[in-house]
């Protein structure tokens, strides 16, 4: 498509909004962009600013460059330069720009600090422009523009990225691609188009009356009608009713839409919803747009910190939970940040409490993601080093939180307004979220807060939030950083929270429940055999490894019953308090001596009344090499077991006093053990503790090397393609020239300030005899055509006076000649020596033919 091919049609909207175009690119970028303003017209009436990656040790080309391709005028951008339409505006290098009231601001960069200028650019713009700004992210690496893109969509602005498989490198295009906020993924070209196509769009919804409707012969339903079937369809999808959201935000986000799916009418737009649920949950999470980012506004959470935080960690007891709410919280950065502050703070004030955040938005995708805790690597424009090393973990390209922060947070799908809230709450954060509701859910979400928050509690607001409306219940704290302390004793009178509803608890079946302990024939039968050897075997118990018991034999209930409160199979919670001492001894004295133990006359009073019995603990063996550890523990009354071993009569003073003894050899075992390991222990981790220091030292040094050498390899790409650009030009522009004084019968030789012959046409060639090996000897060693003349003593006059020198001359064939000898000026007007030019004075000469001349 020629520039020219797109014309612009009159009364544009963008006339009286004017739009302003903000494009990054990096390496590789620079292909696009001529391939993006070859297809741009140059009366669209639009502006563009170029924010790319530059080299600050060179001088850039990119406008010289830019200006081949576009009848635009193209300016490297200078500090208060006005933006103006039809004008295309460069960063310069070694510049952060930012616009401000329709001019460009420029600012150094940030020494030893990896700068992201994209990202500067597009939030200024975001935050200039605001519906009125589109931003598109060219070929590059890295994840410059990524943050930028979120401000712009939060503002209502367009977010344009280039398709991966045609930019030359894709990582800064599939970063903004990642996010989910990218309104269109196209090649060069086809933005271009694009673009003209939004920008020549007229406004599509008017504001919207009830008392206002289409005439019927224009439709059937009013827009007011359409506009709530739009919000019925979003309902039936997302299960939220956006009736009470702000309706200039519901608008602008349809609208948007409507120019994105290139829908005329709004009629048309609830159509498309009907037939599409994908361009449903797009419109829906566009409505529900989440731009968090880590310690947003950093002052704030600083406030936050030294203000809230602290003094929650203080009064808080030991055995007291701390609650926190972070409502709303998108992607889950602002719960994070709030563990992270209260990790330190415990640190700092080297105490240990429980802190719960619950971290909650209606958004279950947003939900989803922020429970992984992954997030890319632009975080680094918000993490401190010293946070990203303590409390991030590097996965590839990732940045994963660390499991300390992650536990203390719980993420939940919930509906503020009609879900129940949390209660006895420390603090709640809710920023950003109530700009999007109308008076009447700001209202019922201020009566949630009051009644959730402790006497004393907390409340973090956005930047352009308030609770000035509420005094008696929430007194500021910092009024700038929007933070407020709860007073549970205050009163307003029409401040009532809302209705929640009651999650129905299903009835289980008792039905289901029987069917599913249901037993087959099979293991019927085998339970009536069971049941009849049972009666002709001893009591036995086969106990594990771990004094579990796994299988019972024989009529065992005399000895052993389940204990009350929590279900447990452990065998000295199960058996008689009578046969607990000698179980104990002989299980011990079983498994250290590996053979059968039997006592025998032991008195237990058993539910059908006292008896005496014998006891026998035998090792069961394993067909496995390694022995698996079980035993039997068998119960026989009034007779001794015919098993081999150990067989001694009870006696409770001897078998205590063997249970002790062996208990303390045991407990002096452990400790030993104990002490032991925990020496290891401590040397282990005084050697992880070294050299994770030495690690984390490492990484960041290595993590801050390898930002810059990405950082300067992009810039050295951007300097490298300019110059093969201009060497492009420069091999062709050399081209023409020989082609010029190849074919021209003007004689003409170049010598440089030695007289060193340089270069030379093929018509003056013949007259001084030279072929193109004599480049680089000087002009004295050749013989010429012109005995009458001292064309060496001229040159040196020449050189000396800087003055022409012109006259006739005469060959030795006779033929006159206008001899011309001039000084060689460059570009900076410096002499580099000479120019020798030899005419025909009677005319055009004729080209050699073999004849003598």
């Amino acid at each position: 498509m020629s520039r020219s091919s797109k014309a612009v049609p009159s009364g544009t909207g963008a006339e009286h909004a004017p739009l302003v175009i903000g494009i990054g690119a990096s390496a590789g970028g620079l292909e696009a962009l001529q391939q993006f303003f070859s297809c741009m017209p140059p009366n669209s009436g639009l502006r563009f600013v170029v924010i790319q990656h530059l080299s600050p040790d060179y001088k850039s080309l990119m406008a010289d460059i830019l200006s081949k391709h576009t009848e635009m005028q193209v300016y490297q951008a200078e500090n208060g330069m006005a933006v103006e339409a039809d004008t295309v505006y460069l960063i310069p290098p070694k510049k952060f720009m930012t616009i401000k009231d329709g001019r460009l601001i420029l600012t150094d960069y940030a020494p030893v600090t990896l700068n992201h200028p994209i990202d500067v650019f597009f939030s200024s713009l975001a935050e200039e422009k605001k519906e009125h700004s589109i931003v598109v992210v060219l070929s590059g690496t890295g994840t410059d523009g990524t943050n930028g893109v979120k401000f712009v969509k939060e503002h209502g602005g367009l977010v344009i990225a280039q398709a991966p498989e045609s930019a030359k490198f894709d990582g800064m295009p599939k970063s903004v691609i990642s996010t989910g906020l990218a309104d269109f993924v196209l090649s060069p070209e086809e933005i271009a188009e694009e673009i003209l196509n939004f920008s020549n769009t007229p406004t599509l919804l008017r504001p919207l009356r009830s008392d206002n409707p289409l005439s019927e012969e224009e439709s059937p339903f009013s827009e007011e009608e359409t506009l709530s079937h739009i919000y019925t369809i979003l309902k039936n999808a997302s299960g939220i009713d956006f009736t009470y959201y702000k309706r200039s935000t519901i608008l602008r986000r349809i609208e948007r839409r409507m120019l994105v799916t290139h829908s005329s009418t709004l009629a048309e737009f609830a159509h498309l919803l009907g037939d599409n649920p994908e361009e449903v949950q797009i419109l829906a999470k566009e409505i529900l747009i989440g731009v968090t980012n880590f310690f947003r506004e950093p002052a704030f959470f600083e406030k936050l910190k030294y203000n809230a935080v602290y003094k929650i960690v203080e009064r808080a007891k030991e055995e007291e939970p701390i609650r926190v709410w972070s409502a709303g919280c998108s992607t889950g950065e602002e719960a994070y940040s709030i563990a992270i502050l209260f990790r330190e703070v415990m640190e700092e004030l080297n105490v240990k409490r429980d802190v719960k955040i619950f971290a909650t938005d209606v958004d279950s995708r947003a939900i989803e993601q922020a429970g992984k805790g992954v997030f890319s690597e632009n975080i680094i424009d918000d993490v401190t080093p010293t946070r990203l090393a303590k409390y991030f973990l590097k996965v590839g390209d990732q940045y994963q939180i660390s499991k300390d922060i992650r536990r203390m947070i719980v993420f939940a799908t919930h509906n503020m307004f009609s879900d129940p809230p949390f209660g006895k709450l420390d603090l709640i954060s809710c920023r950003n979220v109530m700009i999007y509701f109308q008076p009447v859910m700001r209202r019922g979400l201020f009566a949630i807060f009051h009644q959730a928050l402790k006497n004393g509690g907390f409340l973090f607001l956005g930047k352009s939030e308030t609770a000035g409306e509420y005094v008696n219940l929430f007194k500021p704290v910092c009024s700038a950083e929007k933070i407020y302390v709860h007073k549970a004793e205050g009163k307003v009178e029409d401040l009532a929270p809302p209705t929640f509803n009651i999650p129905n608890i299903q009835n289980i079946s008792l039905k289901s429940i029987r069917a599913g302990m249901s037993q087959s024939a099979e293991t019927a039968v085998e339970n009536r055999y069971v049941r009849f050897l049972e009666r002709h075997l001893p009591a036995t118990v086969v106990l594990g490894a771990d004094n579990t018991a796994l299988h019972f034999f024989g009529n065992y209930s005399d000895y052993l019953a389940l204990a009350p409160g929590r279900a447990s199979l452990n065998f000295f919670q199960m058996l008689s308090e009578d046969l607990s001492l000698v179980s104990a001894t002989a299980i011990s004295r079983c498994r250290n001596e590996h053979t059968a133990i039997t006592y025998t006359d032991i008195a237990v009073d058993c539910p059908a009344g006292r008896r005496v019995i014998s006891l026998t603990v035998e090792p069961i063996p394993s067909d496995a090499e390694e022995d698996d550890g079980l035993e039997a523990v068998i119960f026989q009354e009034n007779t001794v077991p015919a098993i081999e071993g150990e067989v001694e009569k009870f006696d409770l003073d001897a078998t205590a006093a063997r249970r002790i003894t062996d208990l303390e050899r045991e407990f002096q075992e452990s400790q030993n053990d104990l002490r032991a390991t925990i020496q290891r222990l401590e040397t282990v981790n005084g050697e992880l503790q070294a050299a994770n220091e030495e690690l984390l030292t490492a990484n960041e040094e290595l993590q801050s090397s390898t930002e810059e050498l990405q950082s300067v390899n992009e810039e050295l790409y951007t300097v490298n393609t300019e110059h093969q650009l201009k060497l492009d030009e420069l091999t062709m522009m050399t081209d023409d020239l020989s082609n010029f004084l190849s074919s021209t019968m003007i004689g003409i030789l170049f010598v440089d300030s030695n007289l060193n012959i340089r270069k030379f046409t093929e018509y003056v060639g013949r007259e001084f005899q030279l072929m193109e090996h004599d480049i680089g000897r000087p002009i004295q060693i050749f013989a010429h055509s012109f005995p009458d003349e001292e064309i060496e003593q001229d040159c040196r006059s020449v050189l000396k006076d800087l003055t022409s020198i012109d006259r006739e001359i005469t060959a030795m064939n006779g033929r006159s000649y206008t001899l011309r000898i001039a000084p060689y000026r460059t570009t900076e007007n410096s002499i580099r020596g000479l120019v020798i030019t030899i005419i025909d004075s009677l005319g055009t000469p004729r080209r050699d033919t073999g004849e003598e001349t």
